[in-house]
């Protein structure tokens, strides 16, 4: 049942950003940058518990929350001086956790590449936003969004349809057998989905207000 509503409060909020996005912007830096913040706080304590050092639950509540708040208020603060860097941390993030696999390499090596090149593609990207302004935001928020409402929803269904001998083989033909047991195909299908609806409507929805 928690599970259920954690992927309803996902779901709502990515819906929000990705239908939205242009109109709350600000609003959205401010989501990312909380997203980055707790990412870090996460990492930071996954470390210690990786070094034999226990992190309790109040511990683990502040590591992840302080971060998250201070990302997220300074986001909202400096706004546009803020897009490129926060878009570049989210895109090495998004390269690392769902597509580090496909990277040759092992251990530290596989992971800096993916990381590196997630970095540099969210500069581009960053920079792009920050010049061209509108139907980039608009696609920036929807992809935004649409990664929320994969991240939300992916796990899920690919649980009930990992079983399914047809769903893994289009899995493993078209992204290799090294991914396998991994919602990474499933996450794909949402995001382009979702990215794409939501870019068609924040434009279509822009230009009626003209």
């Amino acid at each position: 049942m928690t599970e259920l509503i954690l992927i309803g409060i996902g779901v709502i909020i990515g819906a929000i950003i990705c239908f939205n996005g242009y109109k709350i912007f600000r609003v959205c830096l401010a989501v990312l940058g909380g997203m980055l913040g707790y990412i870090l706080g996460d990492f930071i304590c996954n470390l210690a518990q990786g070094q034999g050092q226990p992190v309790s639950l109040l511990a683990r509540l502040l590591i992840t929350g302080i971060p998250a708040i201070a990302l997220a208020i300074a986001s909202f603060a400096l706004y546009m001086k803020a897009l490129i860097g926060l878009t570049a941390l989210f895109c090495a993030y998004f390269v690392y956790k769902d597509y580090g696999s496909l990277f040759p390499g092992n251990g530290p090596s596989k992971a800096l590449m993916s990381l590196l090149a997630g970095f540099v593609a969210g500069l581009l990207l960053g920079v792009i936003v920050y010049f061209a302004q509108k139907w980039t935001i608009c696609f920036f928020t929807a992809f935004l969004g649409a990664r929320i409402i994969a991240s939300a929803t992916a796990p899920f269904l690919w649980g009930l349809l990992k079983d399914n001998q047809y769903a893994l083989y289009f899995q493993d033909t078209l992204l290799g057998t090294r991914i396998t047991e991994t919602p990474a195909l499933t996450a794909s299908f949402i995001i382009v989905a979702f990215t794409a609806a939501g870019l068609v409507v924040q434009l279509k929805s822009s230009k009626k207000r003209k």
